[in-house]
């Protein structure tokens, strides 16, 4: 009996991995006939599939195929979406999944209009279409009406009704974050229909001053970036522009916040990645920063509603997860430090994508030993590596032990990482010199290298993980770090 179910188990495996691929190519396939107003279904292939099952099960084979075809015309639809461009970089999906609705989809378009043609639900809108959603809609909510502004649809008899609930998201983010407009004076990048929202929010709660940072002055309550220096006395600064947004990743902020006197914070409407060039410049002056995680997922629970979807998971739940789910884990220390074997385990119980940023270069012949004694070349690709995997989000990503020479590198490794720093000692180190590093060829080498090292990884250190740490504990110290 054990071997029979030995044998199965792994036959179901096999099944199931293949059915994996299956339902992918078929959600593929959905996406091509939305895009092109095909029907959904193909009764034709459906009943060539059918009819080509042969064998001694075939009626039972048969059972089972049309179960399988079924749900794979159910993975075609797109009944919930995010329309826009450029949108692969959303994080929509994953949110709408937390709650509970798994076939919410992105969808890149070039003609709004076409968009609105076709067989949907609801639909979210991103830009650059949320007024061209204001003017499709024959009904919009409040917030709607008052900006002008549409990110949501949902398809009703005699047309469309639409919503602004960027309005509701941003409203909560400053609850969460327990930002107060009343009697601040608030300094907006941006004139656009995100900025708009952002600023009747902040002018509904209060707010002393509401300006505007552009490029190109229109009118009397805007000021151009670089005047940034005739408001140094304001209270906010806030960022509703795609600067720094992926896949751009830009470090450098607009301009430095250093001479701004009152200051109390910093809030960035993008999210991916966490830390932003204004953000970043936030954090080096030690001025509370925020991004628009909160606010994606509180504006995405007030869609379900218009959606007719219920959730039992709160905003804060399904926050925490995105948070989880965005954050790269990075791994630095000295070479011999177990960076490798340690992100190969916090990847399984974390479930991340791992990345070894050596490995990345050997299959690509851009290793050190490949290229020695070229080190500039070397470093050269790791930094070019690096960058590209940091960019990215949900991995566990072990780097090269020269990373922290290079700024760059780590300031983008910052952009969605918790970094971790691999504290063993250089005795236990050169314990295990094997011989395979060209740069480490003695004791004295890797003691050398540690000297020059050890500042910069205590530098980007998030968390410090000496030698002997279970697993468990690291997990631990990676969500107080997420909750902070």
């Amino acid at each position: 009996m054990k071997d029979y179910r030995d044998q199965i188990d792994k036959i179901d495996k096999k099944i199931q991995n293949l059915l994996n691929q299956r339902f992918s190519y078929c959600r593929e396939i959905g996406i091509f006939k939305f895009q092109k107003n095909l029907p959904l279904r193909d009764e034709a292939r459906e009943a060539e599939i059918l009819d080509g099952i042969a064998g001694k099960y075939q009626k039972e084979i048969r059972d089972v195929y049309e179960v399988i075809l079924e749900k794979s015309r159910n993975l075609q639809r797109h009944d919930y979406f995010l329309v826009g461009k450029n949108v692969g970089y959303s994080f929509s999906p994953l949110i709408y999944g937390i709650f509970g609705l798994k076939d919410y989809s992105l969808f890149n378009a070039d003609c709004f209009e076409e968009v609105l043609k076709k067989d949907f639900k609801g639909m979210n809108v991103t830009n650059p279409y949320k007024r061209d959603a204001f003017r499709a809609c024959e009904r919009v909510g409040e917030a709607a009406e008052r900006t002008g502004v549409v990110n949501v649809m949902v398809r009703e008899e005699g047309g469309f009704f639409g919503d602004n609930t960027d309005y509701f998201g941003f409203e909560k983010l400053l609850d969460r974050f327990r930002i107060v407009p009343r009697g601040k004076k608030f300094l907006i990048i941006g004139r656009g229909a995100t900025a708009k929202t952002v600023s009747l929010v902040l002018n509904d709660g209060g707010a002393d001053t509401i300006t505007h940072l552009v490029r190109g002055k229109r009118e009397a309550r805007e000021g151009e970036i670089e005047d940034y220096r005739d408001f140094l006395d304001y209270d906010y600064v806030i960022n509703a522009t795609p600067y720094g947004n992926f896949p751009g990743n830009t470090l450098e902020p607009l301009f430095p916040l250093a001479d701004f006197r009152n200051l109390r914070g910093a809030i960035d409407v993008n999210y991916n990645p966490a830390l932003t060039p204004l953000l970043r410049e936030a954090k080096k002056r030690g001025i509370p920063a925020y991004d628009g995680l909160y606010m994606l997922v509180a504006q995405a629970f007030r869609n379900l509603a218009y959606f007719g979807v219920a959730t039992e998971k709160s905003v804060e739940e399904a926050y925490w997860k995105a948070k989880l789910h965005r954050a790269n884990i990075v791994l630095i220390g000295m070479p011999y430090s177990g960076k490798s074997t340690l992100g190969r385990k916090l990847a399984k119980v974390l479930n991340k994508h791992f990345v070894d940023i050596d490995e990345e270069l050997k299959k690509r012949e851009l290793d050190l030993n490949a290229l020695y004694p070229d080190v500039e070349r070397f470093r050269k690709a790791e930094a070019e590596e690096t960058i590209s995997q940091a960019k990215g989000w949900g991995k566990v990503i072990a780097c090269g032990g020269g990373v922290v020479l290079n700024p760059e590198a780590m300031g983008h490794l910052q952009g969605n990482g918790i970094i971790l720093f691999l504290d063993a000692s250089p005795e236990k180190l050169a314990e295990r010199l094997d011989g395979t590093r060209p740069l480490l060829k003695s004791r004295e080498d890797l003691f050398k290298t540690y000297r020059e090292r050890i500042d910069l990884y205590g530098k980007y250190a998030d968390i410090i993980v000496p030698e002997g740490m279970s697993i468990n504990k690291i997990k631990e110290r990676i969500y107080a770090h997420l909750g902070d």
